[in-house]
């Protein structure tokens, strides 16, 4: 546990403000996603009927309606329960993953338990993931390191069906109050991957995950990799805020240099499956909408998750939730029709064109392969 010098309302209080600053605010990374980049071949003759479209995929051992992921998002303030019940409520309607935001927060001050256990009790047959930090797992200068015994407390608190160990360096060194040490956190992983009892997967938080990170992830025993990816909301830009508001302007100016840091979510996807072929991709970063999701899943991506997304919509209401989902997975039906796919396999065999940035980049990087391979699949 936490020692003397942790103070557990800071937590708490960081909890509540990252909701506030990202519905509030601008968090927004300014490079774009690049989904753009990515083109499925029309199909002027589909041969299958829209109605006969199966959205259900395999993940990690279960079956999902559709290849759809409510993002971690919040947790451990009070204040953010309701949001948290609304999204497992629409996660158990519609047969979709999703995780709660970094459990520290319940680890810290264990009467906060329940702002993440609600989500079981509102998802009783969801597929659900605790979630805990990479730079809790080693000892940092204010704190001892989280224990196995706290990781599976906290998939034990939300009864999860795997564990996002989250990463997200670029936020801790935007932070005012981050967490500064990494040696040893992959040493670390491998410990909690060994001993979690459930499957593990690796998170990046907006950064994105090149081949090289990718082929380590998977050494270390990871079961699956959500790539997120630069292009969806910047935790740099929403540690900015919270360091102006402080009065804390050196801290603001490098959350504010670093915005628009990171690798682009295709680029991620299609270099993390490289890196291998048996790992469960999700791919999350800039994703906002069902196109983006079927062009997340032809890159290689298991499924596509978002965040914010689903977090201002579940701040709104129920009906607002509701309506996000039946429209994405309204547009990734209506993508995959007119791509030819009845199934979310066929999809992710379909072929692509790949220009831009993300050609731009992919190609210096010796992955020229796979962007003509991308392109010729289906013939």
């Amino acid at each position: 546990m936490p020692d003397e010098t942790t103070r557990p309302d800071e937590t708490t209080r960081r909890k509540a403000e990252h909701v506030a600053v990202a519905l509030g605010r601008d968090v927004a990374a300014p490079q774009m996603a690049s989904w753009a980049d990515v083109r499925l071949i029309h199909r002027a003759l589909p041969e299958v009927d829209l109605d006969e479209i199966d959205l259900s995929v395999e993940f990690l051992g279960r079956r999902l309606r559709a290849p759809l992921v409510i993002s971690s998002l919040t947790g451990g303030h009070p204040d953010v329960a309701a949001i948290n019940a609304r999204l497992a409520a629409a996660a158990e309607a519609n047969g979709l993953a999703m995780g709660v935001g970094s459990q520290r927060a319940a680890v810290v001050t264990p009467g906060l338990a329940e702002t993440y256990a609600v989500v079981r009790e509102r998802a009783p047959t969801a597929f659900l993931m605790a979630n805990i930090g990479a730079p809790q797992l080693i000892a940092q200068e204010r704190r001892p390191p989280f224990t196995l015994a706290e990781a599976r407390a906290a998939v034990e608190m939300i009864r999860a069906d795997a564990l996002i160990v989250h990463l997200n360096y670029l936020q801790e060194a935007a932070q005012p109050e981050g967490d500064g040490r990494a040696r040893g956190v992959l040493d670390a992983l491998r410990v909690i991957v060994a001993g979690a009892n459930v499957p593990v997967m690796a998170k990046e938080t907006g950064a994105g995950i090149s081949f090289e990170q990718a082929r380590e992830l998977v050494g270390a025993g990871v079961t699956a990799i959500d790539v997120g990816g630069a292009g969806g909301s910047s935790m740099a830009a929403m540690e900015a805020h919270r360091a102006r508001d402080r009065g804390d302007d050196a801290a603001a100016a490098l959350g504010e240099l670093f915005r628009d840091w990171g690798i682009p979510t295709p680029i991620s996807v299609v270099e993390t499956r490289a890196a291998s072929a048996e790992v469960a991709i999700v791919a999350t970063g800039g994703v906002r909408s069902g196109l983006d999701v079927a062009r997340a899943i032809a890159l290689g991506a298991t499924a596509a998750a978002m965040g914010f997304p689903f977090l201002r919509a579940a701040s709104e209401g129920e009906d607002a939730l509701r309506a996000l989902i039946d429209q994405t997975l309204l547009e990734l039906r209506t993508a995959m029709w007119l791509a030819g796919c009845a199934s979310v396999a066929a999809l992710r065999g379909a072929p692509v064109v790949v220009g831009g940035e993300t050609r731009a980049w992919l190609e210096p990087r010796g992955f020229e392969d796979e962007l003509r391979m991308a392109a010729r699949r289906g013939r």
